[in-house]
């Protein structure tokens, strides 16, 4: 994995304000950018220390939050994307989960010459029903836009009830969780302070995850999959026996994952009869 613009970063970020100054940018409010602010400036240095520490790696499984005052979108288009670019050969995938729509107009508004293909979850989460997920992620670099107002009408039509949003949100879940479990492709997950997001900062990538539980809810944020984990970190992981049954486990459960969140009858029938009962019994065990 070529990490040759991590030993270089501050030239890096040099050649960012140089092109500030060559060229008139302005951000969504109209106003002219000079460079970048110290919040971005410290978002940066902390992704390219990630990346070092993930330098024996196949793939990158990146997380950053951006403080409130960090500009999202000149974050991702004059950090992220030429950083990507300098790095892998790999072609970018921009994935927002109330759709692209404003990232494409900065893009646009940027003057961009990096390729990025702009993509709705949703859009996604059709491509996960007929199984073509992987294929379409598949040695790229999957930028993911965590910000999610979740209330969402229906993609085809907005007067459709909530009953049915709540659906295509546990849909478009499974498919965040998927994009996340699955290997083969780099991963930056960005979050921003202040704004709702898909899931909290920081994600459980990988062995840091409770699989099952997160498949059957949906969400890593249940109370039921914080639960276990909590029972897994302070109870099961402090004697031999217990670390030994977390690595069988976290190796041998990511495709029996995939297979509960495949459906949402089997999502509620585990989280009900297994995952709920399971968690109400360790919650008791810590109390």
């Amino acid at each position: 994995m070529a990490l040759s613009i991590l030993d270089a970063s501050e030239n890096f970020i040099r050649s960012v304000e140089e092109r500030f100054q060559k060229v008139e940018y302005k951000d969504r409010n109209g106003l002219r950018i000079t460079g970048l602010r110290p919040s971005e400036l410290l978002a940066f240095h902390t992704l390219t220390t990630q990346m070092a520490q993930q330098r024996d790696k196949p793939a990158y499984e990146l997380a950053i939050e951006l403080d409130e005052d960090a500009r999202k979108h000149v974050f991702i288009f004059f950090v992220l994307v030429p950083l990507f670019s300098a790095v892998t050969s790999s072609s970018m995938v921009y994935v927002a989960p109330d759709g692209p729509a404003g990232a494409s107009l900065a893009y646009g508004r940027f003057f961009i010459t990096d390729p990025v293909e702009f993509v709705d979850l949703r859009d996604l989460t059709q491509a996960a029903d007929y199984g073509r997920l992987q294929g379409l992620l598949k040695g790229r670099v999957v930028l993911v836009d965590m910000e999610s107002n979740f209330v969402m009408p229906a993609k085809d039509d907005p007067t459709r009830s909530y009953s049915y949003c709540e659906a295509e949100m546990a849909k478009m879940m499974r498919t965040y969780h998927a994009i996340v479990w699955k290997g083969g492709y780099h991963k930056v997950l960005v979050y921003q302070k202040g704004t709702k997001s898909l899931t909290s900062y920081p994600p459980q990538f990988g062995k840091a995850s409770c699989f099952i539980a997160t498949a059957a809810c949906a969400t890593p944020d249940a109370w039921e999959v914080r639960a276990l984990r909590a029972f897994r970190d302070e109870v099961l992981n402090r004697s031999a026996c217990g670390r030994l049954f977390s690595r069988s486990y976290h190796r041998l459960s990511p495709p029996l994952a995939q297979w509960v969140a495949g459906t949402q009858k089997r999502q509620h029938l585990v989280r009900r009869f297994f995952v709920n009962p399971l968690a109400r019994v360790v919650r008791r065990l810590r109390a």
